[in-house]
């Protein structure tokens, strides 16, 4: 067997189910939850467990990058929660928090 055909039937299956792949939640539910709650303790703040999260989604695409998230505590305080897509793996997230009424 030439090297084309096999390399077509390595290809092809990766090609079909490449989408697949990407659909499917990258985190089991809560795990984010938990995360972020870690991260904003480890910036000082107080938050036990985070109750939900709100994804801003920002008109500039020049802010995509950023990835902001509003973490909602159990306490009630809410803290915005944003990590560069540029600072590779050790970038450290930038926390900070918001007026209750945001």
């Amino acid at each position: 067997m030439s090297r084309r055909p096999s390399l077509a039937l390595v290809a092809l299956p990766l090609a079909l189910f490449s989408s697949v792949a990407v659909a499917q939640a990258p985190f089991p539910p809560g795990v984010r939850e938990r995360e972020l709650a870690q991260i904003i303790r480890q910036a000082g703040y107080d938050c036990r467990e985070v109750e939900r999260i709100e994804v801003r989604v920002s008109p500039d695409p020049a802010f995509d990058s950023l990835r902001p998230e509003v973490a909602i505590c159990t306490n009630g305080k809410k803290f915005l929660v944003a990590k560069s897509g540029r600072g590779g793996v050790n970038a450290r997230p930038i926390v900070r928090p918001l007026p209750a009424d945001v």
